[in-house]
């Protein structure tokens, strides 16, 4: 049998899987890719943090999950055609609340009207800060920090395994393979270093 297409089986596999995993979530769970990871690894599937990462990236442009962007980078959550919703989404904490107003959708059909588009749907996240973050104290940015750096912490055991595999590959001279390994780990690095700069941040700001 082809490699390549073994590859592929199993990698199809693996994206069914986390498929039926985040369609299975409760409605108004918004989970970032480390969390999928974690729970992914919790309910006994076998997957990389990075082959999460590439997995929710197909998915969204197929369609069959959509990602919020936020301060606290990207949130996922399962398509729901029957159900348009709008986010409230908190800047500070990444608390992501869904919300139905029939005069923003209307908004949406007025502006699509307005530049010339056949209006299909529409969705708006609102980004702001929430009520517990609003009235902050120490105990709260000291569990935001902990969230944060617990994320790091995942993302870092993640890129050990995935640089390891990298190592190998570019001793045995495959630099392509290598190189792949590391840009697939590279997102979850990057979205742990922005969590971990923002928390920096606004203990400064709070100290100041």
């Amino acid at each position: 049998m082809d490699d390549n297409a073994g590859v592929k089986s199993r990698y199809s596999q693996v994206q069914d899987s986390l498929e039926s995993f985040i369609k299975g979530l409760p409605r108004g769970v918004h989970l970032t890719a480390p969390e999928v990871y974690k729970l992914a690894k919790e309910q006994g599937l076998k997957v990389s943090l990075s082959t999460v990462y590439r997995t929710l990236n197909n998915l969204s442009v197929q369609g069959q999950v959509q990602a919020l962007s936020g301060e606290h980078g990207r949130r996922y959550e399962a398509s729901d055609g029957d159900h348009d919703h709008d986010h409230l989404i908190c800047v500070k904490c990444g608390l992501t609340i869904e919300f139905e107003d029939e005069l923003i959708r209307g908004f949406g059909k007025t502006v699509s009207d307005r530049k010339g588009y056949e209006y299909r749907h529409s969705r708006f996240d609102i980004l702001g800060v929430c009520q517990p973050c609003r009235s902050q104290g120490d105990d709260h940015r000291a569990e935001l920090a902990i969230s944060a750096v617990e994320k790091a912490l995942l993302s870092c055991e993640a890129a050990a395994r995935e640089l390891e595999l990298a190592m190998e590959q570019l001793q045995l001279r495959k630099l392509a393979k290598g190189h792949e390994y590391i840009e697939n780990i590279l997102p979850s690095l990057q979205e742990a270093c922005r969590e971990l700069e923002q928390c920096l941040e606004e203990s400064e700001l709070s100290e100041s």
